[in-house]
């Protein structure tokens, strides 16, 4: 054996091994050491960002990524004191060839950017233009993705991993928000019911009618169904079918519009639908009556919103 390791070859081997071994051994010792401080640094620095960017946060449960895209790293579904859900936050992280960052960002029901706030950000390029571009979003439609003013240049590569980011975002918060038992209370109050209209006479796009009663039997409301076919691609003349759950008040001002994704016939991505969510919630608030359609139509949908608009000003015709 001790002539064995007289040969330099072998010697200088098994001296390299030990070596290789016992540097091994120190990085893991360290690795094990420093883990899971490091871990708990951004698990704090996260818990700090939720209750940044959503005001009013109580309490929160963590929900399933199933699905998600794969920069989607945790959501949660966010309560207040009184454990209402008032928004949904997102953890996302995604590298680049500058660097890596993580963001947390709550979006209300409805779409909206709550807030949105850095957890780690190594760039190197103009950090500050990157995190002023992300709070630019903020105030906006997940699924627009219009800022609320001017992007600062100089670092192209992080404002472009922002924007992927949010569009994962808009896909995972379609897949998360999920309608309530009784899905228009936000509209008619806790506790409605609803018996349909026996007078109404339907129409080729307007298909029923609701009666909308609170808990002491008051009528509050009505509630109308309607569906239509029109075209979505001009290019390819693709036609599709989408319905329409309207609420309206007693004089006629629209209360909220459903756009349910699984019967909207036009294309399903969560940026071509989100878009025309966030059109139907902006005309809450309008009347039924002297709606007149939105002329001021963007880009992406504008086949789908013309289409929408045609079915409001047929369910105007019909209400009394």
């Amino acid at each position: 054996m001790k002539k064995l390791f007289e040969k330099p070859l072998i010697h200088y081997t098994f001296v390299l091994t030990i070596v290789s071994i016992v540097c091994g051994l120190a990085i893991g010792g360290v690795n094990f050491i420093t883990a899971p401080i490091i871990d708990d640094n951004i698990a704090e620095a996260k818990l700090e960002a939720f209750n940044l960017v959503l005001p009013g946060l109580g309490d929160f449960e963590e929900v399933s990524v199933d699905g998600d895209p794969a920069t989607i790293v945790s959501k949660v579904i966010g309560k207040n004191a009184e454990g209402q859900t008032i928004g949904y936050i997102y953890e996302a992280y995604a590298t680049n060839k500058f660097g890596y960052m993580r963001i947390v960002i709550s979006v209300d029901a409805s779409g909206v950017i709550i807030g949105a706030d850095f957890v780690e950000i190594n760039q190197t390029l103009n950090v500050a233009g990157t995190k002023n571009n992300l709070a630019l979003y903020v105030g906006t439609s997940i699924y627009d993705l219009e800022p609320n003013g001017d992007l600062s240049s100089g670092a192209t590569y992080s404002l472009n991993t922002v924007k992927a980011i949010l569009n994962d975002v808009a896909v995972a918060h379609a897949n998360t928000v999920v309608a309530p038992a009784l899905p228009y209370e936000d509209w008619f109050g806790m506790n409605y019911t609803m018996e349909e209209d026996g007078t109404f006479v339907p129409t080729n796009v307007v298909f029923s009618k609701h009666i909308v009663k609170d808990e002491n039997n008051v009528v509050v409301g009505y509630f109308y169904h309607m569906s239509e076919e029109g075209v979505y691609n001009g290019y390819e003349h693709s036609i599709g079918t989408i319905h329409l759950y309207v609420g309206l008040g007693l004089d006629g001002t629209i209360l909220g519009i459903d756009l349910p994704k699984d019967e909207f016939g036009h294309t399903k991505t969560s940026q071509f639908w989100g878009k025309n969510v966030t059109y139907v919630n902006s005309l809450v608030g309008s009347n039924i009556d002297s709606f007149g359609g939105n002329e001021d139509l963007a880009a992406g949908s504008s086949n789908t919103r013309v289409l929408i608009d045609a079915m409001l000003l047929s369910l105007g015709g019909v209400f009394e």
